[in-house]
């Protein structure tokens, strides 16, 4: 190794060259504070003299090997000083040199301003900081501190490791002879307990707690815990160690033994208690003892409202509170978390009711009540869902809370319903004004050849349109999607709403019933029935050359997906997902998401097919609902009844007592139609309706999405791994750089992609670890942070196994990027 002309290496090395040059020339080289060793062995195996050092050789032993081997130039070290030595001491008078000049003054020859009055506290530090500044430049010393030279031997990432490592960390660091320093900087730069009177594992529990009480302390500085002695004070110090705890919490390596830490430290504080007798609740987030008592504080109060708007206002005041500790470590990065989103969820929802409680009392004309639906008043509906899924691990505290707000938000619901049914039938003007679902399909293919699909999805309210924009929208450089609203036909079932999807003015279909008065007939011109779904199908065929129809199913499958040609621009795609999930009980149970990420998914592959048009329309609504028995009409109307069901009757010269008339779209007929959530006694069960006069029934969306003729998906960088030293391993992605144009705006023919992450075993190519949800990567957008989970222990590779982290296209599995990594956890020691 060359060393730098100007360096220590250098000096040393021409002043041992001295005697070493003479013929058998040799120095015996006296270090009782053993600070020379580890530089004489570097600078000998650089330029290649002899060095007899090994600290275990007994002196005897050494002098009897001098004996009888051959004189040579070479060095000789002992770790006494001259006067110290014993066996040894008969050869002493033949040395060349005789070397006991300690490294502090040698360091002082060569150059280094060491101040007198720091000696003692730099001395310690000067072995492990010559080793490492060997080969530099002197004027690389010329700000050479007791400080300086600290945090370069163990700076702030190496407390870090210790602290959140695994085991054996203080054995290395006394072997690499830096133990020492490695105590002083968490003492004196970090006010740590002393890593020289315990044990590792005692003083990684102790140093938590240290943690976890100076945090809540700086947080709360006049209702301090008890435990002072555990709180850094106030300075520089204060400001390391939480510095030092935020980036164990964020560090995606570090994150589990985080959550290990604290739950072995802090049983050891009294943070619970001192949480339970703050009345303002603390900001600090490090305890996991402290979020659980808080929790428990806010549920015990909420449980003790009776008055149901009450409730619903203090989880609404209590909001940004919930939301807060939900972003938390313990309320969203932990592995066993606190219930704060649940709470968060719920105040979301309170905040839906209280925003629209008595919303129905500013509606002068049923106008009102339309604007306020497609507005804002679409996202109570979203709120109802979320209130009414299931939701497993659900905390049962809760339920009670939750069966609370059901009641609120049914009572909310059925007010907007009555108010809208009054205005109704008094002007049905406005909600005739409004374009059918097949208008604004038609205004928007007219004139423009662009390839394009177009999407029937049964049963898709105005919320599910708003929520599917908004998940295509998600992570793209401009809006790809927009919600437009439209008229559903009365009654709104699918057998009248499919052809009032077809794109064709609704003036041209005529609407009646057949001669059995079991279903719906539509005709335009000389069509057969449009509400036969092969008719409507032959209807595409004959009047826009449409070749093929596929299913969601098919889309998303993707064997039957053929790339957009100019031949053939238009594709029909048919979805019923919404209305037989609603029926059958499962929509109500477990939400939309799952159907919405589907439907996603499905038209990012027609984009990725060449479809640059996705247009999206329904034939109805419906809401959820379990009428009370006071809510059920017992008379059906009077008059010519022709179709009944239990949210229509339609005929001729119908009456009835509180039921209102509303027209038959496109036909002579008349239906009449219970107010509000109420309901004719027929067939079927009940639960999930269609067919009446609701904003949620009649109002519905279409959706146009666009996409750039020249579309390109954003790549992606995965960020290195190295090592995977968890169970529950976090890996970090971000945008490709052509994406992260952020000072001049992102290109808007990127389009963002949504990826998963796989760690698979490079031997037998199993999965491993890999995330469950597909992760959205904005073009713009900065790094993220995935976080995995083990696949099957039963396939775990042993400790040592290389793995590959793969990240591919959630669409389509190609493979985006991979790195090769090595397994450093033993998985059956946490399962």
């Amino acid at each position: 190794m060359n060393s730098n002309g100007s360096s220590f290496h250098t000096w040393l090395t021409s002043r041992i060259r001295t005697t070493l040059q003479k013929e058998n020339g040799w120095i015996l080289w006296c270090d009782p504070r053993r600070e020379w060793l580890d530089l004489l062995k570097k600078a000998a195996g650089a330029e290649g003299f002899e060095l007899w050092a090994d600290p275990d050789e007994h002196e005897l032993t050494l002098r009897n090997r001098f004996a009888t081997g051959p004189r040579k130039n070479r060095i000789v070290w002992l770790p006494c000083s001259e006067e110290e030595i014993t066996w040894f001491r008969v050869f002493e008078p033949e040395a060349d040199q005789i070397w006991e000049t300690r490294l502090v003054s040698a360091l002082r020859d060569y150059g280094v301003q060491i101040p007198g009055d720091r000696e003692d506290e730099l001395v310690p530090l000067l072995p492990a900081y010559v080793n490492e500044r060997f080969d530099s430049p002197r004027s690389d010393w010329k700000d050479f501190t007791a400080g300086s030279a600290k945090g370069e031997l163990v700076n702030d990432r190496k407390i870090l490791e210790v602290l959140a490592g695994g085991a054996g960390m203080f054995d290395q660091l006394r072997s690499d002879g830096k133990f020492e320093i490695f105590a002083r900087r968490a003492r004196e730069d970090f006010g740590l307990p002393d890593p020289e009177q315990m044990d590792l594992e005692a003083w990684r529990r102790e140093t938590t707690a240290v943690l976890l009480c100076t945090e809540a302390a700086e947080a709360h500085p006049r209702s301090l815990p008890p435990e002072t002695n555990r709180i850094v004070p106030p300075g520089l110090p204060r400001e390391h160690a939480l510095a030092l705890l935020r980036q164990w919490e964020e560090n995606i390596t570090y994150i589990p033994s985080f959550e290990r830490a604290v739950r072995k430290a802090d049983p050891t504080t009294s943070l619970g208690s001192w949480a339970e007798s703050l009345t303002v609740p603390p900001v600090s987030k490090g305890s996991r003892i402290v979020e659980e008592v808080l929790f428990k504080r806010h549920v015990e109060r909420l449980q003790g409202i009776d008055n149901i708007e009450a409730l619903a206002e203090e989880l609404d005041k209590h909001q940004q509170v919930f939301k807060d500790r939900e972003d938390g470590f313990w309320g969203s990065v932990a592995t066993d978390i606190v219930g704060w989103r649940h709470l968060s969820l719920l105040a979301r929802i309170a905040h839906q009711l209280v925003v629209h409680k008595g919303a129905e009392e500013t509606w002068a004309h049923a106008d009102g009540a339309i604007e306020w639906y497609s507005t804002v008043g679409w996202s109570l509906d979203a709120a109802g869902e979320a209130l009414f899924a299931e939701i497993p691990d659900l905390p049962e505290e809760l339920k009670p809370i939750r069966e609370s707000l059901r009641r609120q938000y049914l009572r909310t619901v059925d007010r907007a319903g009555r108010a809208f049914s009054d205005l109704l039938e008094t002007d049905q003007t406005a909600l005739m004004a409004l374009p059918t679902a097949g208008e604004r399909a038609l205004s928007i293919l007219a004139g423009n050849h662009t390839r394009t699909a177009y999407i029937f999805l049964d049963a898709l309210r105005l919320d599910l349109g708003y929520r599917l924009a908004e998940k295509i929208n998600e992570g793209e450089p401009e809006q790809r999607a927009d919600v437009r609203i439209a008229r559903a036909p009365v009654p709104s079932i699918t057998s009248l709403g499919k052809p009032f999807a077809l794109p064709v003015d609704s003036h041209a279909l005529n609407v009646n019933l057949s001669p059995d008065r079991k279903m719906f007939h539509v005709t335009s011109e000389e069509s057969g029935n449009l509400a036969i779904a092969e008719t409507w199908r032959d209807w595409f065929r004959q009047t826009m050359g449409v070749t093929t129809f596929l299913s969601i199913e098919e889309i998303v499958d993707g064997r039957k997906m053929k790339k957009a040609t100019a031949s053939s621009p238009l594709l029909v795609v048919e979805g019923a997902e919404f209305d037989t999930a609603g029926h059958d009980g499962s929509l109500k149970q477990d939400g939309a998401d799952d159907y919405l990420d589907r439907y996603t998914a499905a038209i990012r592959r027609l984009r990725d097919a060449g479809y640059s048009r996705v247009i999206i329309v329904t034939d109805h609504g419906f809401f959820h609902w379990q009428p009370e028995p006071n809510e059920i009409e017992e008379d059906k109307p009077e008059g010519e009844r022709l179709w009944t069901s239990r949210r229509a009757v339609v005929g001729r010269n119908l009456s009835h007592k509180t039921a209102i008339p509303v027209p038959v779209s496109s036909s002579g007929l008349t239906a009449m139609v219970p107010r509000s959530v109420n309901a004719f006694r027929t067939y079927g069960g009940l639960g999930f309706f269609h067919g009446g006069a609701t904003l949620q029934e009649l109002i519905i969306p279409v959706i146009q999405v666009h996409w750039p003729q020249r579309a390109k998906k954003v790549n992606v960088v995965l960020k290195p791994v190295g090592v995977i030293t968890s169970e529950m391993p976090r890996v970090q992605i971000e945008p490709g750089a052509e994406g992260q144009q952020k000072l001049i705006g992102s290109d808007a023919n990127l389009l963002s992609r949504k990826v998963l992450v796989k760690v698979k075993d490079s031997q037998t190519g199993k999965v491993i670890f890999r995330n469950n949800d597909a992760v959205t990567i904005d073009p713009a957008g900065g790094i993220q942070v995935i976080a995995l989970s083990l696949v099957g222990v039963s396939s775990a590779p042993p400790f040592g196994s290389k793995l590959r982290v793969v990240v591919v296209d959630a669409d389509d599995e190609e493979i985006l990027a991979s790195e090769e990594v090595e397994l450093r956890v033993e998985i059956d020691e946490f399962w």
